[in-house]
Formats: structure tokens, C-alpha cells, sequence
């Protein structure tokens, strides 16, 4: 049938008539409803490819023969959907088929599209700019046509999904080794107010106003980049602005970053910058080449990186630079952001004190508070949540403090003397794991990384676990971030909104600080008349290779910290050879860099007490360690790398004996487990942990992994080239835990997994190229949980699945509820958690950019 109507039907018409047979049937047929939702979804983001064909075509004088395998695989695809719409919802053989079938056909549609489709419209591209070289006529037809062709990202769906975060708060499972989602405009929170009248102002100084650079201007706390993120989300904003690049800049300038996250945001791999120069140059020209308005908003500028504006000003049609900074530049024009009315001022405190807005304590109490916030939103949301539920005399009390100093015109310093009693409130709430640790500890734990940097909720885990004996399944970690999120100390950003509580830390994407609560924190920490040597906590900024005063000073006194801090920027080279420096207590160690190869110091092998190690990279290509000399840490319990060539930690003499967890995050694995993996189970005989995620260029995990005997939980995770698992897994037999969310090439489990008798918790999610589960899944006996949906090729459930007892949580999407809503009525225990299906191209551009 569809051989017999392709002769003479345009592309755009069979297109057209497939996604209305798709809407149609999806609304008037329950059965496949969410099949049919997620397949229109898809068309959408695919269909400017087609338009994209079929205007080349014309422009080429033809070439219509090219256009008919896309005519018959939609022609197809009609077919499909009306057969659908015949089939009957107690037919659960056939359901089954045919959903199968339609996961097939968006899967097949989104493949041809990405190879076949892309690969042609480029093709065509380029003949038509070699016509218009040798036919100057047609000059100002062709180059009209070529610039409204929609050959940017959006063409198949490249959208980000973190971002979604939120950071969360979708999924972003983006990094710096070429996903986009890390640079994204930052979500606009719930309870926003008074921002009405600054949100129209701004947006039409950016649309009407011909200078390229606007300032908005605030102090900290105000909420410039809740207003910069509302702009960059109107729709008009939007629809004149194709590009809009929203980038935080940092006290730290650093330039190479900067542009570094504008190719990853445009879904591109980062090239490499010899000078900041060079970087700006090829920015210039990505730019250049899209031929697309551009917005670029730079987040948090300094007033001493003020030649970062001047340095992005390129001369290109319809490109704007929005700046938001605690500081005015007087050569741009400036929107002055005020602060918030004593009526929105209310209104903003009373939605985070109070649960239903609804004041339940003296008025002229929530008045003088309301007041000592001076109108600073941060402080008012911060210090709000601090008294949510807290009897009068806590109010009175906090009253009273703050009416030892009348704030009139509030400061910098004011608004962190009022932030500084909703820290100090923490203390209050004492950690169940250790009595005299509190949820303060935690949060001042927080000031360890740099400031606006993302940080992965797995490295807190590692530290808190050994500081304050929390459980190693992270849901007292959870409880905490959650708390802290509540006291509005720091935003988390989850992967799935609507994901259930027992997921737990697994659906926590990461945690962000404010830049004005980590100055708090560092001050805290740094806090006088406390010597150096008598500090707790010591976080050390290193800019360039300009050290604080007191670190020559102190390097032959022990200084007795606990948690230490270290992070050096990418011009840091000093040699640290020369730096005797003893820290014996130190049992959380930091380290954030950018450069390409990092030299450990190497006073790290003389802390004797170690037990957490945190090495973060962040620049945007894996860096090499050097001087990894770790064999003496017999306390060091955890590792936590990010963005780190693996073979350079593995080259290295890393008997370990009693580690308990390493975490690889972003990592170049290389042939690190070719050459290293029979010596692993030797160098990590205690190891009950390993978590694998975002490395990219992993395809096999060896089979001496299998041999680790106390592994308790193995997670590999957003691996997009991973295609197969060793058939020794069933080895690991005292196995509690195993992730594979997002492995979108592993085709298979081993048949060996059935004999993880003691695995609890398996996740299959987005693992889009399996097709089917093991048939004696019963002996899985202590299953309680299981992840799994997104475009899975399931048809069918093993009935081995009928004797799984203990199987209580199964999170899914729709289509795979329905497979196992036949099982519910056996097992009794069974809650099955729908979770909303995002849809989401992103696995395209990876394979395509990374």
C-alpha cells in the first residue's frame, strides 16, 4: 500500500497526514494513548528536517527521487497507526505487538532522521553555496533561503533536558566533555514577587534598544538572575532570540570557560584554546555561522572583569549581551534592579514563614522581621523558611537580635549579619548518626567547592558518610539536602520531578549554592579571633599561584583541620615540592583545578587520617594526575573523581585496603581497565562500591570487575557506548544494588544476573536497546525494586516475575505499567509509580558531538 502512493505526493503531505492519523487516533484511542503522545512529540522536534528537505529540493531543481525512502518509512508509519486503532484493549497479545511496534517506528524515525536526513540536508547545504559561487545572480535567493533553513539543533529536538535542572529541574545528564545542559538558563522559582514591573522594563530595553550591551545592576541577594532567567524565558524573548547563551561568569574570571560552555550549550565539542584570544576568536566565528540572533547572558560579572563585556562585543546582526553583576559600568546601559517594597516584601516572606501565606504570629513581629530583611529576597525566602513553624519566642528572640542594628540602608555586610541567624539556626537540628553534629556541619561542608559550581550530591555523600556516620545508601543525605532546600540554603535539582521518595539520592541530580551563602560559609569558617592552626575547616582559594598569607607562615606547625579545601585556578604552576606543609587530622580532603595535568601535592601522603578524597577537574577536557602516591592513606574509605584520565590514576601504585568506594564521574576511562582490570580485585579487596557515570568512551566492562566479592552496589550510569556487561556478573553474589539507567546501546543482561540472589535494587531506565529480561528473574529473590521504561523494547514480562515476593516498587512509564498491571492482583505488596515520560532527544547530539 505504501509502495502504491508514493508516486507524485510531496513530502511535506505524507508528513502531514501521518502526524494527523497520530493526533486523531491519540485522542480518540485510549490504548496506545501515551505511545501516540510520545510519537507526535517526537514529529514535532523532526519536523523541521523535512521542511528543511524540501526547500533544498526545490532550490536544487528537484532531486525528488531522494525525497521517497523518507515518503515510505512515514507512509509506514501511517499504516502502523491505523492498524493500531483496530486493536482491541483486551487483546493484551496483540497490545503488546503493536506497542512494540510503534516504540520501533519512533526509534527508526529519530535514527533516519539524525543520519540520513542530517547527512543530506549538509549535502545539500554545501551544493548550494557551490551554486552560488559559480551563479552570482542567484546570490540574495539562495543566501535568503540557506538562512532561514533550521539546520541548528532544535531541527531533531537537540534540547536539554538538566535543566533543567535545574540545575535539575529536569534531567540534565549533561558534562563538560560535550553535553549541553550545564549552561542552560537557570529555572525561575515558584513564589516570585514584585518582579512584574522590572520583568516588562527589561525586556523592552532588549528588544527596542539598539545597544548591544545591557547592565542589570543589584546588589547581592536582590534576585538579578531570577530576573535575567524570567526574561530569557518569555516567549517574545524567545522568538526573537533562536540562541540564548546563559553563562555564570564568577568572581574567578576565566575566559576559556566562558566560551567553553557556549559550544557546549550549542551541542558542540569543545575545541582547544592556546589563548584566551584564540578562544574568543572561535567563538566569533560559531557565532558567525549560525546566522541566528543571538542573546549571551553573562551571570554574576565582576567589577574587575568589566573587559570580558568588551572582549564578547562582536559585530553581528541582532546579538545582545545581557549582564547581571553587584556592580555598575558606567561606559553600558544600565537597568537598576531596586529592592523588594515593604508590601512585596511581605508578600515574599509570608509565602516561605508560613504555609498557606497566612500569617499565625504577631503582626508587628512579621513586621520588624520583614524589615531586617531590607527588601533583599534571598534574605527574606533564607530567613522565612528559618521561622516556618517556629513558636513566638523564637520570632521575639530573632527580633530582638536584630534590633541592636536598625538597618536602614542595607549593605553587603548587613544582608550576611541577617542571613547569619538562619545558619546559626541549623544548629538546632542535631544529625541522629553522631549527637554532636549538626545539620550546620553539613552545610558548612558546602563552602569545599567552588563558588556557583554544580556539585555532585555523591561527593557531600562520601564526606558525610565518614565525618557523621551517615548510611551509605544516601537517604539520610537525602533528608538533608531536601532540609537544606527547604531552609532555601541551596537548590537541588532532580532528574525526574515526579519520581518516588525510594529512589532516594538516585533521582538527586545536583546541589548548587548560592555565591552570597558560600561567602557566609567561608566567613564562618575563617572566623577570628581563632588561630589558623586551630581551625576546623580550611578552604583555600589559590589564584594564579598567589597563596594567602599565612600558608608559608604556618608550614612547619601542624594545623589541625579535619576538612581541607584546595582550589587553584588554570594559570596555577607552582611547584608544590616546595611546600611542607602537615595537616595530620585531615580526613576530608578537596581538590578543584582546571589544568589539563594536576601534580597532587605531596603532603596528601602524610595525612595519616584521611578518609575521603574529592578531586574535581574544571576545565573541559580530562586532566592527568601526577604524583598519585596514596599506598600509605590505610584510612583513605573513599575516592570521588571527576573529569580525571583514569590511566593516569591507574598507572599509578593504588593498594588501597581498606577503600569502600570509588566514584568516576565524566572520566576518560581509555584502556585504564584493559591494562589495570585483573589488579583491581588485588589493589581494592575491600571495595563495596562503584559508581561509573557520564564516561563516554566505556563500551566493556571487564570481567575481573566481577571479582571485587564484597561489592554491594554497581552503578554505571548515562554510559552511551557501554553495549555489554561481562557474563561473569553473577559472581558478584553479595550484590545489593545495580544500576544501568541510560545505557542506551546495552542490548542484553547476562543470564548469570539471576544469580544476585541477594540484589535488591535493579534500574533499567532509558536503557532503550533492551529488549527483553532474563526468563528466571524469580531468582531474584530479594528484589524490591526495579526501575525500568522510556522506549523499552519490551512486549512481554518473563512469568518468572509472578514469584517475585518481595518485589514491592515498580517505577516505570505508562506503556510499561500496563505490562505489569496483570501481575498486580499476584502480587500483593506491589506498587506500581507511573512517572511522566520526558521527551527528549538528547541521546542524538551526543553520539553525533561526543
Amino acid at each position: 500500500m505504501a509502495g502504491a502512493l508514493l508516486g507524485g505526493a510531496a513530502l511535506g503531505v505524507v508528513f502531514d497526514k501521518l502526524f494527523k492519523v497520530v493526533v486523531d487516533v491519540g485522542i480518540n484511542i485510549a490504548t496506545f494513548r501515551s505511545k501516540f503522545l510520545s510519537l507526535e512529540q517526537t514529529l514535532l522536534h523532526i519536523e523541521p528536517v523535512f521542511a528543511d528537505i524540501e526547500k533544498l529540493n526545490k532550490a536544487l531543481d528537484g532531486r525528488e527521487e531522494e525525497t521517497e525512502m523518507f515518503k515510505k518509512k512515514l507512509m509506514e508509519g501511517e499504516e502502523l497507526v491505523l492498524k493500531c486503532s483496530k486493536i482491541k484493549r483486551y487483546d493484551a497479545f496483540k497490545r503488546c505487538n503493536y506497542s512494540r511496534k510503534l516504540t520501533k517506528l519512533e526509534n527508526s524515525l529519530v535514527k533516519f532522521c539524525q543520519i540520513h536526513g542530517l547527512i543530506q540536508v549538509c549535502r545539500d547545504s554545501k551544493l548550494i553555496l557551490v551554486k552560488v559561487n559559480d551563479n552570482g545572480k542567484k546570490l540574495d535567493e539562495l543566501r535568503s533561503m540557506v538562512k532561514g533553513l533550521s539546520l541548528s539543533r532544535s531541527s531533531i529536538g537537540f534540547t536539554n533536558s538538566i535543566g533543567s535542572s535545574g540545575w535539575m529541574n529536569g534531567s540534565s545528564f549533561g558534562s563538560s566533555n560535550g553535553f549541553s545542559g550545564w549552561s542552560d538558563v537557570p529555572p525561575v522559582p515558584d513564589s516570585v514577587v514584585g518582579f512584574q514591573v522590572p520583568l516588562q522594563e527589561l525586556k523592552l530595553k532588549l528588544l527596542q534598544q539598539k545597544d548591544q550591551v545591557l547592565v542589570l545592576s543589584a546588589p547581592p541577594g536582590c534576585g538579578k538572575t531570577t530576573l535575567a532567567a524570567m526574561v530569557c524565558q518569555e516567549e517574545d524573548i524567545k522568538a526573537k532570540y533562536k540562541d540564548i547563551f546563559f553563562v555564570t561568569v564568577t568572581k574567578t574570571l576565566n575566559i576559556k570557560r566562558i566560551v567553553g560552555e557556549i559550544f557546549e550549550k550549542k551541542a558542540c565539542k569543545v575545541p582547544e584554546f592556546s589563548t584566551e584570544h584564540d578562544a574568543i576568536r572561535q567563538l566569533n566565528n560559531l557565532l558567525r555561522s549560525t546566522s541566528q540572533p543571538v542573546l549571551l547572558v553573562l551571570d554574576d560579572v565582576w567589577s574587575e572583569s568589566d573587559f570580558i563585556i568588551e572582549n564578547l562585543i562582536f559585530q553581528l546582526p541582532e546579538f545582545k549581551i545581557l549582564v547581571t553583576s553587584r556592580f555598575v559600568f558606567p561606559r553600558f546601559d544600565t537597568y537598576k534592579l531596586k529592592l523588594l517594597s515593604e508590601k512585596d516584601a511581605k508578600a515574599l516572606f509570608c509565602t516561605s514563614a508560613f504555609k498557606d501565606s497566612s500569617p499565625n504570629v504577631r503582626l508587628d513581629l512579621v513586621d520588624k522581621v520583614v524589615r531586617s530583611c531590607g527588601g533583599f529576597p534571598l534574605a527574606l525566602k533564607v530567613v522565612g523558611r528559618s521561622l516556618c513553624g517556629q513558636p513566638e519566642g523564637i520570632w521575639f528572640d530573632r527580633v530582638m537580635k536584630q534590633s541592636k542594628r536598625r538597618i536602614l540602608f542595607p549593605t553587603e555586610n548587613d544582608l550576611l549579619r541577617t542571613l547569619q541567624s538562619s545558619i546559626d539556626a541549623l544548629d538546632e537540628k542535631v544529625l541522629y548518626s553522631r549527637e554532636t553534629s549538626t545539620l550546620r556541619d553539613c552545610y558548612l561542608d558546602l563552602g569545599s567547592f567552588p563558588e556557583d559550581q554544580r556539585i555532585h550530591p555523591a561527593a557531600l555523600l562520601d564526606m558525610w558518610v565518614e565525618r557523621y556516620n551517615l548510611d551509605e545508601d544516601g537517604m539520610k543525605a537525602m533528608t538533608i539536602f531536601l532540609e537544606l532546600s527547604s531552609q532555601n540554603l541551596v537548590n537541588v535539582a532532580f532528574a525526574r520531578q515526579d519520581a518516588p521518595a525510594v529512589l532516594g539520592l538516585h533521582n538527586l541530580h545536583y546541589v548548587q549554592q548560592h555565591d552570597m551563602l558560600r561567602e557566609l560559609v567561608i566567613h564562618q569558617c575563617d572566623e577570628k579571633p581563632k588561630p589558623m592552626e586551630e581551625r576546623m575547616r580550611m578552604y583555600i582559594n589559590i589564584k594564579e599561584n598567589f597563596f594567602p598569607g599565612w600558608w608559608f607562615e604556618q608550614r612547619l606547625q601542624p594545623l589541625q583541620a579535619e576538612v581541607l579545601s584546595i582550589i587553584t585556578d588554570e594559570k596555577f604552576s607552582f611547584d608544590w615540592s616546595e611546600c611542607d606543609m602537615q595537616f595530620p587530622k585531615v580526613e576530608v580532603l578537596v581538590l578543584n583545578f582546571e589544568t589539563r595535568t594536576y601534580n597532587v601535592p605531596p603532603f596528601v601522603e602524610q595525612m595519616s587520617q584521611l578518609k575521603t578524597l574529592v578531586v574535581t577537574n574544571n576545565s573541559f577536557f580530562p586532566a592527568t594526575l601526577n604524583n598519585v602516591q596514596l599506598c600509605s592513606l590505610l584510612n583513605l574509605k573513599r575516592i570521588n573523581l571527576e573529569r580525571i584520565s583514569v590511566t593516569s590514576i591507574f598507572t599509578a601504585n593504588l593498594q588501597l585496603p581498606n577503600l569502600r568506594k570509588i566514584s568516576l564521574i565524566m572520566c576518560e576511562i581509555g584502556d585504564a581497565f584493559e591494562n589495570s582490570a585483573a589488579k583491581i580485585p588485588h589493589m581494592w579487596p575491600k571495595l563495596v562500591e562503584m559508581n561509573i557515570e557520564h564516561c563516554n568512551d566505556l563500551v566493556e566492562v571487564p570481567a575481573e570487575i566481577c571479582d571485587l566479592v564484597h561489592l554491594k552496589m554497581l552503578s554505571i550510569c548515562y554510559c552511551h557506548e557501554l553495549v555489554a556487561l561481562p557474563e561473569e556478573l553473577g559472581k558478584l553474589t553479595n550484590l545489593k544494588v545495580l544500576r544501568l539507567h541510560s545505557c542506551t546501546k546495552l542490548v542484553e543482561l547476562p543470564e548469570s544476573i539471576v544469580k544476585l540472589n541477594k540484589l535488591e535494587f535493579l534500574d533499567v531506565y532509558d536503557c532503550v536497546e533492551l529488549d527483553n529480561l532474563p526468563m528466571e528473574m524469580d531468582q531474584l529473590c530479594s528484589l524490591q525494586t526495579v526501575c525500568m521504561g522510556s522506549r523499552l523494547g519490551f512486549s512481554e514480562l518473563p512469568n518468572s516475575v509472578l514469584k517475585l515476593v518481595k518485589l514491592e516498587d515498580v517505577v516505570c512509564d505508562e506503556e510499561t505499567a500496563s505490562l505489569w498491571e496483570s501481575f498486580k492482583k499476584y502480587l500483593r505488596n506491589l506498587r506500581i509509580t507511573v512517572i511522566k515520560e520526558d521527551i527528549n532527544l538528547n541521546l542524538l547530539h551526543k553520539s553525533l558531538f561526543i
